[in-house]
């Protein structure tokens, strides 16, 4: 895929060491603090978010960008199109770097803008600052928790996908689901060796066992209330069928195998954003054309025949909740986003 050294883009990718693919931490991976969070509201349009719809990471920042209403206030930019220097920013087109007035095709100008001796990978998604023309982070956990901190609009709920009394479990939950689940299929379809691959596999499928078992009697993660450990599970839930199941050679079983995570997808799929912001065919085309090295006629499979919109049958666990900024738990419409009542 290529990377920058020293501001200069080459095609060279240190992503694999003794053949087991290895992720490389985010560069611009600072904290982001509510006064920044704040600005985002008073200050629309000064920052910017750009993502890809292929990518899982991205979609956790989408999601969170829909659930929070943020729309009006942080434009996006779809970085998409061939990759020949990487992420195209806009299809292949020109676009202009807001705040900038300069005009750019690849993912990878704008961090040499932002730091013109930036060594490594680019990768999306990006919060890209116009007014000090800075990538605040590239780092989606940092995005979706700033993402969390913006003020509600008025008369909208203002709720937190991350409870303080939960956030040890839920950070500690979720960093399991990130290198046992969605990193784990990228080791194991990225694999170069059949011992690397296995390893990579058996963990897949543990913790998808794992997750059928906890599912099975609570609604979401953490009970009946949403919180952001769904949210950076479900990008890979969506794309393990279509995806990783067959091009990452995740085969032992598929998603719709598993009758409770099934549902549980599924239910998440109904909130307000979410199927606005998958697209299937993005995403099939984006791995298949891009990721891997197993597709070398760059052809692009039939999406597997999967009904999204089936009912789900969750509300037979509990009603959908969220939680205020002042800890009350309360439950929620998850299509229109309308508070109904206390828990």
């Amino acid at each position: 895929m290529g990377m920058l050294i020293d501001g200069q883009w080459v095609q060279e990718d240190r992503i694999y060491q003794d053949g087991d693919f290895k992720r490389q931490a985010s560069v611009f991976d600072h904290p982001l603090d509510a006064e920044l969070a704040a600005s985002i509201r008073t200050e629309p349009g000064r920052y910017h978010l750009i993502a890809s719809q292929s990518c899982p990471w991205s979609q956790r920042t989408l999601l969170v960008r829909a659930l929070k209403r943020l729309e009006e206030v942080l434009p996006l930019q779809i970085a998409h199109g061939p990759r020949l220097e990487g992420y195209a920013v806009n299809g292949g087109a020109a676009w202009e770097v807001p705040g900038s007035g300069q005009g750019i095709v690849n993912m990878h100008e704008l961090y040499s803008l932002a730091d013109p001796r930036y060594t490594g990978r680019v990768t999306v998604p990006v919060l890209w600052d116009s007014a000090s023309q800075r990538i605040l982070s590239n780092e989606s956990a940092r995005i979706i928790r700033l993402l969390d901190l913006v003020p509600a609009l008025e008369g909208a709920p203002d709720f937190t996908l991350l409870p303080r009394k939960l956030a040890q479990e839920i950070d500690d939950f979720s960093q399991r689901i990130h290198s046992e689940l969605c990193n784990a299929v990228y080791r194991a379809g990225l694999a170069r060796r059949q011992d690397v691959y296995e390893v990579a596999v058996e963990e897949v499928f543990s913790m998808l066992e794992e997750l059928e078992l906890r599912l099975s009697r609570q609604r979401y993660l953490f009970g009946a209330l949403l919180t952001e450990a769904d949210l950076r599970l479900l990008p890979s839930l969506l794309r393990f069928d279509s995806v990783y199941h067959g091009y990452f050679r995740c085969s032992r079983k598929r998603l719709t195998d598993y009758p409770n995570l099934w549902a549980y997808t599924r239910d998440l799929y109904s909130w307000r954003g979410v199927e606005e912001t998958t697209d299937f065919q993005a995403i099939r085309s984006g791995y298949f054309l891009n990721d891997g090295d197993g597709n070398p006629y760059g052809i692009i499979p039939v999406a597997p025949e999967i009904d999204w919109l089936e009912p789900h049958g969750r509300d037979a666990l509990s009603s959908a909740c969220v939680t205020s900024r002042n800890e009350e738990i309360f439950s929620i419409d998850p299509v229109r986003l309308l508070h109904i009542g206390e828990a």
